[in-house]
């Protein structure tokens, strides 16, 4: 008799999802993510204080607020962005026609409104399959590595609750097996003196490598309003958010630059833009991109040997820039047609 495998096999793992109408109303998945995911389900049983007669816990545990998260990883596909924008800087946008750009400018004296998802975690082991509701993304990474491949990206989301357990995954999707990657190779990187200058001074053969993280620091929010949803988040506040950037330079003329106005007496606001273009084109005679801006201050140096060479590694974070009048931007230019 033939011996049938074990189930579970990590390959066989897929992620989907699918946009909301209603925050935590669960909808079928409608992408599935070539990333690697793997969700934490953490219902925070906990031992009862009490004194029972026992050298042992007697008294069943009890549980408090649920937290569920899941953590992604793999290389930015151009198609994938507007979900990282959507999900991960600022919900109430409509991504555009195909080649045309998907652009967030998130507030900084207000707070923006939130595009929530529907998410699946399965594998071969059906009978083991999440489905989450009420999704966003809490802080993402992008890592433009040295080898100029993909752009790597890992992001962490927040769900609000389980929607099904066992669920049963939406059939038939499928990963997207020729994504248009999003390559350090193809980005050109760009650091200005003022905002109206922004993206115009590039540094060539200067940058070995960078890095754009956003942690939005979100507020879970539950609320005891005497009902079997207690243990779920019932809103999401808006936290400190903080945005940090940085490159690895080469010793040249307008890297050294940048690093005497970072050990400056007084600092200096810089304008910087990481401008990705793909030789694949979206749609409309454009090309798959990705341009990230920042406003912001040059925090730290770490020197570093590339190779034979040495360099060093600018790190800063951003800021609310008034005359910009945002605190980054990002504008995707995909395939994509719908969120």
């Amino acid at each position: 008799m033939p011996l049938s495998p074990i189930l579970g096999v990590v390959p066989l793992r897929a992620f989907q999802l699918g946009k909301e109408t209603t925050f935590k109303t669960a909808v079928a998945a409608t992408r599935r993510l070539g990333w690697a995911a793997t969700p934490t389900v953490n219902p925070n049983w906990t031992n009862p204080t009490a004194d029972t007669g026992t050298l042992d816990q007697a008294i069943a545990p009890y549980g408090t607020a649920l937290d569920v998260t899941i953590a992604t990883t793999g290389q930015l596909a151009s198609n994938d962005a507007p979900t990282i924008i959507s999900a991960g800087i600022m919900g109430g946008l409509t991504l555009p026609a195909a080649g045309s750009a998907f652009t967030a400018a998130p507030a900084s004296t207000s707070q923006d409104v939130f595009d929530t998802y529907s998410g699946e975690c399965f594998d071969d082991a059906v009978a083991d399959a999440w489905q989450f509701s009420g999704g966003v993304i809490n802080d993402f990474t992008f890592e433009y590595p040295q080898d100029q491949g993909p752009i790597n990206l890992t992001a962490n989301w927040r769900f609000a609750k389980i929607a099904a357990y066992p669920a049963t995954p939406t059939a038939g999707l499928t990963t997207d097996t020729n994504p248009v990657y999003l390559y350090c190779a193809d980005t050109q990187f760009y650091v200005n003196d003022t905002g109206g200058a922004i993206g115009t001074t590039q540094l060539v053969d200067q940058v070995y490598g960078a890095t754009f993280a956003v942690n939005n620091n979100l507020d879970p929010k539950r609320f005891a309003n005497g009902t079997n949803s207690r243990f779920e988040i019932q809103n999401y506040g808006r936290g400190k958010r903080v945005v940090d950037f940085s490159f690895t330079l080469a010793k040249a003329t307008a890297a050294i630059a940048e690093a005497v106005k970072w050990i400056a007496a007084s600092p200096t606001e810089r304008y910087a833009e990481m401008r990705t273009t793909s030789t694949v084109t979206a749609g409309a005679g454009n090309k798959h991109s990705l341009s990230i801006r920042i406003p912001g201050f040059w925090f730290t140096r770490a020197d570093a040997a590339i190779n034979s060479n040495s360099g060093f590694t600018l790190a800063g974070q951003n800021v609310y820039d008034v005359g910009l009048g945002y605190p980054f931007r990002v504008s995707s230019v995909s395939a994509r047609t719908t969120l």
